[in-house]
């Protein structure tokens, strides 16, 4: 007997199951039957992190859609290949994700994230572009400027034309990079994620690769760094001297503060 009342609890768990399957199969049908008939009646454009980047807007993420379908907004949704609006957003050079896709309710939704840039170069022909946090070459934005520190100096990066360009691969294992590209993205890396040095340091001056100097916010002192080797002890070195020599000597003090030997903080007075 309760054999076979456990053979009619099994029967009755897949008859269940069986409708619960042929509905939602007859739901999507007629869902997508639906989209098919459906217009695009709104294009609704989301940048994830536009209060912190203005590399673009939502003008300029509908224009780059319109080159895949000229009239979004009355063209049924079965004819937007989002797939291809997607791959044409992604060559924007600001833009690190894309996302998109439409509703039954007749909306297509695009949904996009910029890339963080972290430093800004200025060439020695005058020509200036960005780094973004993942190594790529990024130009500048006729929005906005970003806020961050500045190289200049006996420097030269040329961003070709075409592709997007990575000079640093940060795939990569530091012990394999070399170079002093690398270095310097290192350096800008960790002064980025350290609240104290991102709001301290606005400028890097390389001179050549053993002879490169830091501009202040604060204390009217020019930092010579040497080289960016071991640039943590010197960094930490420095910070332990701002702790504990300015604040009795006085901030504006020192013209000249050196780094370039271990363990040791070099200070040249100002001439009054």
């Amino acid at each position: 007997m309760k054999i076979k009342k456990r053979k009619w609890a099994i029967v009755g768990t897949i008859i269940v199951w069986v409708g619960i399957l042929t509905y939602l199969g007859i739901s999507i049908f007629f869902v997508k039957d639906k989209e098919k008939g459906t217009v695009c009646r709104r294009v609704e454009v989301v940048i994830a992190d536009s209060t912190l980047n203005r590399f673009i807007n939502t003008d300029d993420i509908i224009a780059n859609a319109n080159k895949v379908v000229k009239k979004l907004i009355g063209t049924r949704l079965s004819k937007i290949n989002t797939n291809r609006i997607e791959n044409q957003i992604l060559e924007m050079p600001f833009i690190k994700r894309a996302e998109v896709y439409t509703t039954v309710s007749g909306v297509l939704r695009i949904e996009v994230e910029q890339r963080e840039v972290i430093m800004r170069i200025y060439n020695t022909d005058g020509s200036s572009c960005y780094i973004d946090r993942d190594g790529y070459v990024i130009p500048l934005s006729e929005r906005s400027a970003a806020d961050v520190v500045v190289v200049n100096g006996n420097i030269n990066l040329k961003k070709s034309k075409g592709a997007r360009v990575r000079v640093v691969d940060t795939s990569k294992d530091s012990t394999y990079r070399k170079g002093l590209l690398p270095e310097l993205f290192d350096f800008v890396t960790y002064v980025r994620n350290d609240e104290f040095w991102n709001a301290q340091i606005e400028q890097i001056y390389i001179n050549n690769p053993n002879d490169i100097e830091l501009t202040t916010r604060v204390g009217n002192h020019t930092v010579l760094l040497g080289s960016f080797e071991d640039f943590q002890a010197k960094l930490k070195n420095l910070l332990v001297f701002y702790k504990n020599a300015l604040p009795r000597e006085g901030w504006n003090k020192y013209s000249v503060i050196n780094l370039k030997y271990k363990n040791q903080v070099i200070c040249k007075n100002k001439v009054l």
